[in-house]
Formats: structure tokens, C-alpha cells, sequence
């Protein structure tokens, strides 16, 4: 039986349970490794192969990359929407927001929404107003979500299009800020932002497809294949996006990349109605796949179930996260009272939780600070084990109580880490947690512990590009940062085997895809090609593993990305 392709060269397989398990050759048939070791061995299996990419020495493979916390459809739209993010000040921001609403007007569109993304109380300097909105964008409907994803400045319009007024309460788990007269003042925080939203027209199927297609595009060019999607804050309840899009486009072999795609609360029940399973599932939303085509069930096979997604408490930067003690008094008013706030009782948590647990649905909880972690740990603890090798999670775990550390490995939960995020969360914790920072990504606690750790990059919140994060993840530093001012605790750095392993591994394990992940005998052959120098174990800040990109990335045993000038000799 011949291969369809031979790679020969520097291959990480990351067989075995550390390390990079190097091999000189592997060969793929039908999408998956057929073959993995020594050259001479691989070759003699091989047979005729269609293909041969004999690579330089200066280059290596691992197996391809899957982000495990990546908002996607979400991700897709604001890269088409105004960002915030590069804007450092107030002037910035304002100048940018003006400038994309001239650009609407100038298109003729007067009256069309005006959706962004990325700016921060920190860089505003005060909480803004829909007031600010209406000086740069008059009479337009605006609606911009923070660096977060938390909270939601919006216009007057916005506003009144919505019907949030004075008389307006506060919906379970999300506040509307208000003026000294208790009027909404155009910031609404945590599942307020749901009243907004609701009336933000929705694209229509065609472009979101269209959006997805070159996102996963531009994934495929940084070695990314896979994603979990937590999904989105939205009134969806009849699951017209997340699961049952992603499931549509496989069915029609249209999915780029694979995705295992989550709920929300207000989806489980027509979730459960209509059969939604985590992991794999041929009757997944009343739909089915039938085909002896083997290419075929490849694409159908690039969706799977994902999990309930809870929300525990908010985010650092909105100071909404939940501590178990207060803030420290210099940190700016935190959202919901001095500890920040849980945006819903553990008991209605634990409810939903227990709810898709018997309906074989895993669960993952949002979960920043201390005291919300400690809240999703003791709800995931009760819930049984998932079908199929999955695995409950707690998305984040940015502030863990050294007390509670040790719980995620004896429990099998995943600790779903996103460490990028301490570039730019890394001075506010300084400031809004004090010496409880010591506490903050422990990464290497965690694993110690013996957690799966499932590294990811919260796209749109940040950039998609996993590199910076796993770099962050073993460094430890930013150029970002002021002189002298390193990461929380550098003791909880990483080596950048582990790094790698919680990049491409243990996201696959997490999802129950135990062929997925390794590049032995049996396993996908989802894999990438990089500059050898990424692999340098000397890893340092701003070098080769942050900055180098990909050669080619392949997505069952077939090219979804090419470097131009990478020649493997094919």
C-alpha cells in the first residue's frame, strides 16, 4: 500500500506523555500517518509514494495547531468592523470612530450601524458615554465592544433603538451604567450588552460563510486547523449560528477548519430537544451524514458538539472579575461591588450544568478570578465525567487561589488558558490585585498539578496568532511592558516542549479527538511546517517563536496553506 506523501526531515510527533518524540520521516495515506520513525523504516512502508517533501535542515514539522477558546464567527465579522485595539488614547480612539463614520457616510450609508471593537478603559482613562458617541458619530447607531468583550459603549441612538431607558433594570448578570440621574450613560456591562444586541441586524448566511472562509484562511497561514468556539452573547436561542452553521457548511463539505462549537445557556433547551451531543455525533441538530465517500466524511467529520458555556464572573479589565477579596483601592470602581461580580448564582450555574450533564453535554465555565474560579471548580467537581473521552473546563483561570490549584488535575478539568493575555492584563493586574498577582497564570502550577492545560487565544479579544501566546507562555515578558517590569511570577514559565504539546495536544484531548494532536500511526495528519529556529529551546522575547510563521500547514494530509517561496521538492 503506497504513501500519498513522504515527509522526510525534522519531525516533532509528540509521542509519549513529554518531550517532542522527533522521528526522521512520517508518510500519510488517507489523511492520517501511516508511518512514523526512522527514515529507512518510513521509506520501506511507504512504498511509491505520490508525493515526496524532503525538507531543509533549517526547517521542521509538528503537528498543526488548534486554538481552544477562539470566538470564530464572532472573529470573522470584527475583522471586518472597526478596531480599536492599535488606537493608544482617548484623542485616538475618538479620532478613529469619527473617521469610520465619515467613511459610512461617504458611502451613503447615513443610517447603517456602526460596529467596532477593542478600546479600553484603561487607554480612556474614564468610563465613556453615549454623549462622546454622538459628538464623533451623530445620529448614527453605535455599538463597540471593549478589548474584552465585556462591555458595550454604545450611542443614543443604540440606546433608544433598544429601549433602554431610565426605567430599565439591570438584567440578571450584567449592569447598565448610569449618570448621577440614573440615566443609562452608554456603557453596558457583562449580559446587558445582550439588549443591544438584539437589534444589531444579523448577516445574513451568505456573508457569514464568505467571512469564515477567508478568516480560516488566514488561521491556516499561522498552522491553525482546529477551533473551539465558546460562542457568542446573543439572543440565539433557536441556534441559527454556532452548532448548527458549522454542522450545515461540513455537511455540505464547505468547513475550512475543524470546529467544535459550544452553546449558551438560553440555547440548551432547544439544544437537548434537538439531540445536541458533545464530541463527535452523526445525529447532531436533526441532522445526519451518510457517505461512503472517505473524503467526504472527512469534511462532515470537522464539526463536532462543543459544551454548555457558563458564565462564572466578568473580565479583569472591566473590573468585573470576582475576587474573593475586594480590589485594591487604586484599581478604578469595580463592576457589581468592591469584589467585583459572580453574574450568576452558583446555584442557577450548577442547575444548567447538572441539565446538560445528563443529556451527555460537557460544560465549560468562564472563570477569572479567584473567587468565580473557586465557584466553577465546585461546580464541575459534582457533574459525572463525559462520554467519549471529553473533558469539563474552565475557560481562563487568570487569578487561581493557590488552594485551588491542585483541584483541576484531580478532578480532570481543564484549565483552558489563554497567555497572551498577560501582555496587556499583566500591568492592570498589578494594580487591581497587588500582591495577589503572585497568583495569576499559573501555568506551570497547574501543570504540576497534572491539569491538561488547553492554550487558545480568545479571538477577537486578541489577536488570532498563537505564537506570541505560546512565547508569552515561556518567557514570561513583553516588550510592552515598562523596563524592569516582567510578567507576574515568572516561576510559572513553561518550557516550550509543554508550550507546544498545550497548543496542539491537549486541546485535542480536551475535545475527546484522541487521534488528533500527534503525528503517529492512526493519528490525522493535520501538521505544520516551520523555521527550525521557532523550535530553539533558548526561547527569548521578541524572537525567532513569536516572530516566525509557518511554511505550510496541511489539514488532513493536504495543503490549506503554502509559503510561495517554500520548496520542499515536490
Amino acid at each position: 500500500m503506497s504513501a500519498d506523501l513522504v515527509i522526510t526531515g525534522r519531525i516533532a510527533t509528540l509521542r509519549g506523555t513529554r518531550g517532542w518524540g522527533w522521528v526522521e520521516a512520517i508518510a500519510v495515506r488517507d489523511g492520517r500517518v501511516m508511518a512514523a520513525g526512522p527514515r529507512s523504516e518510513v521509506e520501506e512502508a511507504a512504498g511509491t509514494a505520490v508525493r515526496r517533501w524532503r525538507l531543509d535542515p533549517s526547517q521542521a514539522v509538528l503537528p498543526a495547531l488548534t486554538d481552544a477558546h477562539l470566538h470564530l464567527t464572532t472573529a470573522a465579522l470584527a475583522a471586518q468592523e472597526l478596531s480599536l485595539e492599535d488606537a493608544p488614547d482617548r484623542t485616538a480612539i475618538f479620532a478613529a470612530i469619527r473617521s469610520a463614520h465619515e467613511r459610512l457616510a461617504s458611502n451613503g450609508d447615513s443610517e447603517a450601524w456602526l460596529l467596532g471593537h477593542g478600546w479600553s478603559l484603561d487607554r480612556l482613562g474614564d468610563w465613556p458615554t453615549a454623549q462622546d458617541l454622538d459628538g464623533v458619530a451623530p445620529g448614527r447607531p453605535v455599538a463597540l465592544w471593549s478589548h474584552d468583550h465585556h462591555s458595550r459603549w454604545v450611542s443614543t441612538l443604540a440606546l433608544d433603538r433598544a429601549g433602554i431607558a431610565q426605567g430599565t433594570a439591570d438584567p440578571q448578570g450584567g449592569m447598565i451604567r448610569r449618570d448621577a440621574q440614573g440615566q443609562p450613560s452608554g456603557v453596558l456591562h457583562e449580559h446587558a450588552a445582550k439588549l443591544v444586541s438584539v437589534v444589531i441586524p444579523r448577516p445574513d448566511r451568505e456573508r457569514l460563510a464568505a467571512a469564515l472562509s477567508s478568516y480560516a484562511g488566514g488561521l491556516a497561514r499561522l498552522g491553525i486547523v482546529a477551533v473551539h468556539d465558546p460562542g457568542e452573547m446573543s439572543d440565539d436561542a433557536e441556534i441559527r449560528r454556532g452548532p448548527t452553521f458549522y454542522r450545515s457548511l461540513a455537511e455540505e463539505g464547505a468547513l475550512p477548519l475543524r470546529v467544535a462549537s459550544s452553546i449558551r445557556p438560553e440555547q440548551l433547551a432547544p439544544a437537548i430537544e434537538r439531540g445536541f451531543r458533545s464530541g463527535r455525533s452523526d445525529a447532531t441538530l436533526g441532522m445526519r451524514t451518510a457517505s461512503a465517500d472517505p473524503v467526504a466524511g472527512w469534511l462532515a467529520d470537522r464539526y463536532r458538539g462543543g459544551w454548555l458555556k457558563l458564565f462564572a464572573d466578568g473580565s479583569l479589565g472591566s473590573r468585573s472579575a470576582a475576587l474573593l477579596e475586594p480590589y485594591e483601592p487604586d484599581s478604578g470602581a469595580p463592576v457589581g461591588g468592591p469584589a467585583g461580580m459572580l453574574l450568576a448564582p452558583p446555584e442557577w450555574l450548577s442547575e444548567r450544568a447538572q441539565s446538560a450533564a445528563r443529556a451527555g453535554i460537557a460544560v465549560q465555565i468562564h472563570g477569572i478570578g479567584d473567587a468565580a474560579v473557586r465557584s466553577a471548580l465546585g461546580i464541575l467537581e459534582q457533574l459525572p465525567p463525559p462520554a467519549d473521552g471529553i473533558h469539563h473546563r474552565i475557560e481562563h483561570a487568570q487569578l487561581v487561589h493557590p488552594a485551588d490549584v491542585a483541584r483541576f488535575g484531580a478532578a480532570g478539568i481543564v484549565a483552558s488558558v489563554q497567555p497572551v493575555h498577560l501582555v496587556s492584563d499583566a500591568p492592570v493586574a498589578r494594580v487591581a490585585w497587588g500582591d495577589r498577582v503572585r497568583w495569576s497564570f499559573p501555568i506551570r502550577s497547574l501543570e504540576a498539578g497534572g491539569a491538561l492545560i488547553a492554550f487558545g487565544t480568545d479571538a477577537p479579544v486578541e489577536s488570532p496568532d498563537p505564537w506570541p501566546g505560546i512565547a508569552m507562555a515561556v518567557t514570561r515578558q513583553s516588550s510592552a511592558w515598562a523596563s524592569g517590569e516582567g510578567a507576574p511570577y515568572a516561576h510559572e514559565s513553561i518550557g516550550l516542549a509543554r508550550a507546544i504539546r498545550a497548543s496542539c495536544l491537549d486541546p485535542a484531548l480536551t475535545a475527546g479527538e484522541l487521534d488528533r494532536g500527534r503525528l503517529v500511526p492512526g493519528h490525522r495528519a493535520d501538521l505544520v511546517v516551520l523555521p527550525a529556529e521557532m523550535l530553539d529551546d533558548r526561547a527569548v522575547a521578541e524572537g525567532a517563536l513569536e516572530r516566525g510563521r509557518p511554511l505550510a500547514t496541511l489539514l488532513d494530509g493536504e495543503p490549506v496553506y503554502r509559503d510561495p517561496e517554500f520548496d520542499p521538492g515536490d
